[in-house]
């Protein structure tokens, strides 16, 4: 598949799953026809693996994460599952590093599509592709449409909450010291002497 292009689904289960040479966490986003998801219960990841119609496998290391989508449980109102990719190392871009996306039939391995996003630098996030609906008809498309700002600004973009890193305590100014007490009058030097 080239960026832009789409196919009709020959498979009600497919999985999609982002191979590279480093290790990738792969993620989905079940959207509405808005373009958001309609709560973070929508955002498919190793932390949340299952949602309605979709979940996510680890590959452990060994083989690539992987997203399944099944299109007869998607829920009404959900009209696109974009699947994600960031490199699982911190600050790593995708410079160099060409994944490949397959799609294929969930119950029988079939490869129905590929996809390797073209002219990749210092995303380091990424949308590989979609399985949306259109007219009735499930399809896939290639998207390849990086993201400079992590998986954060992905999951931002359609509507999930991400929460910020705590910001460093800051440090409380001590109260000041509070007055000290006034002292009790000084006693006369000589006591005057006694009339009785």
């Amino acid at each position: 598949m080239t960026p832009g292009s789409n196919l009709p689904l020959n498979a009600v289960r497919v999985t999609v799953d982002v191979a590279a040479p480093v290790r990738l966490d792969v993620s989905a986003l079940l959207l509405t026809a808005d373009g958001k998801v309609r709560s973070d219960a929508d955002f498919i990841f190793f932390n949340q693996p299952t949602g309605p119609g979709v979940s996510y496998r680890s590959g452990g290391g060994a083989t690539p994460d992987s997203i399944t989508v099944d299109t007869g449980a998607v829920p009404p109102g959900i009209e696109r599952i974009v699947v994600t990719a960031s490199p699982d190392a911190a600050g790593q871009t995708f410079q160099g590093i060409e994944p490949t996306a397959t799609v294929r039939n969930a119950d029988g391995g079939a490869v129905i599509a590929g996809f390797t996003p073209p002219q990749l630098g210092t995303e380091t996030a990424l949308v590989v592709v979609e399985i949306y609906l259109r007219g009735g008809v499930w399809k896939v498309r290639a998207v390849g449409q990086g993201y400079a700002n992590g998986l954060a600004g992905i999951a931002t973009d359609f509507g999930v909450s991400v929460d910020e890193e705590p910001a460093a305590p800051q440090a409380v100014a001590a109260p000041p010291a509070p007055p000290a007490p006034a002292a009790p009058p000084a006693p006369p030097a000589s006591y005057p002497p006694s009339p009785w």
